[in-house]
């Protein structure tokens, strides 16, 4: 059961943004407020990853106030919210590491050479830079952009930039992967 309500609040939260869209344009932002004070207490309840919970409280946090405070920014502000809250915790597995790209590297190779390491470090702290410009882009879209913006840019550019990096980053670790085999 836990891996369900995992699963239904990664995927609510990843169309996030067009539930917002459509229940702004409807005038129903209170349903979008409890939906996503819902998915966080799914994710807090499923006992995931315990890095991940200022996502989580994120995700109540900004949904109570846009309720309480009767004011929808906070739900278009819950974007800014996750790249911040994913800056933090990608930026405190550098302080305490390993980094949160060595971490990702392990699944797939356990016995993750120096170089790695090292690679995954810098990784690590491209992702953060991501972060920080997206957690912008997202906040100037919460104040200077028409609605249909702020949900392409949080629903779809956005992950397409996610994606473009993380495979970006696969690649050219192979890459490295193989350049370091071939010199010994």
């Amino acid at each position: 059961m836990n891996a369900v309500f995992k699963g239904i609040a990664v995927i609510g939260l990843i169309l996030y943004p067009f539930f917002v869209g459509y229940g702004l344009a409807k005038g129903h932002y209170a349903w979008v407020s409890v939906l996503l004070i819902a998915l966080g207490m799914m994710r807090m309840f499923s006992k995931g990853n315990a890095l991940l919970w200022p996502l989580t409280g994120f995700a109540i946090l900004c949904g109570g106030l846009s309720l309480i405070l009767k004011d929808h920014a906070w739900l278009k502000l819950y974007p800014v919210c996750m790249n911040v809250g994913a800056l933090i915790i990608f930026s405190m597995t550098l302080i305490k590491p390993p980094s949160m790209i060595e971490r990702f590297a392990r699944l797939a190779e356990p016995d993750l050479p120096p170089e790695g390491v090292h690679w995954t470090r810098q990784v690590t702290k491209v992702w953060c830079g991501f972060f920080a410009v997206n957690a912008l882009i997202a906040l100037w879209t919460v104040y200077f952009a028409p609605m249909k913006i702020w949900v392409l840019y949080n629903g779809f550019i956005s992950y397409v930039l996610m994606g473009i990096l993380l495979l970006g980053e696969y690649l050219l670790r192979k890459r490295q992967q193989r350049l370091h085999q071939a010199q010994k």
